[in-house]
């Protein structure tokens, strides 16, 4: 059963290849307060208990970035609610890369997952040795890459930290065995046109 807190227009569901509705992804754009407090989220806060999905089981993703990632870097006690277990954090490579030493001491209490997983100048070794339990791939880096010999083998080492592998793509094109084979365990129904967390 699908929870009808899910707004189809802030959120991005997640599914596994059979269907099953794993998660959903809020939209970095519809999450922030244009009002001068200093709060995180949006007004209904979408981790509270009326929001929360129908199935502890299920995942919520929330994107941050710029200001709204700094903040929680610099007080994330004030974040408690983001520590459940069904909650994940997403972030960028740029993030990463620009807070690396924070984001490892937060991802001792804190879950992440990583969008845009390769942009050009990817260091590899940045990416591996955090803590991810998730990480995203665009459509156009998998459809660049999917049929490349190293593929299976650099999403089978993400598969082997039990971290999530997720495409995010408006519409699948290959057979759903197809993706499984390639070690991806579900997909992101992409909303919008840009990357999550343009604004």
């Amino acid at each position: 059963m699908e929870n009808s807190s899910y707004d189809p227009y802030v959120t991005e569901r997640i599914r596994r290849f059979d269907g099953t509705l794993i998660g959903g992804c809020y939209l970095a754009p519809f999450m922030y307060l244009e009002q001068e407090s200093t709060a995180l989220l949006n007004g209904s806060n979408i981790v509270s208990n009326h929001n929360q999905l129908s199935d502890a089981l299920e995942l919520i993703i929330i994107p941050l970035m710029g200001n709204s990632l700094v903040h929680f870097l610099q007080a994330p006690e004030n974040y408690s609610s983001l520590q459940m277990k069904n909650v994940r954090i997403g972030i960028n490579y740029a993030s990463l890369v620009m807070y690396a030493t924070a984001l490892r001491k937060a991802a001792q209490h804190f879950s992440f997952w990583i969008y845009d997983l390769a942009p050009p100048g990817t260091c590899w070794e940045n990416i591996a040795s955090f803590p991810f339990s998730g990480i995203v791939l665009t459509d156009e880096f998998f459809n660049d890459n999917y049929l490349k010999f190293s593929f299976p083998f650099l999403l089978g080492s993400c598969r082997e930290r039990e971290a999530e592998v997720i495409l995010r793509t408006q519409q699948l094109s290959l057979p759903m065995a197809k993706y499984e084979d390639l070690q991806i365990s579900g997909w992101q129904e992409q909303r919008t046109s840009t990357t999550l967390f343009e604004v």
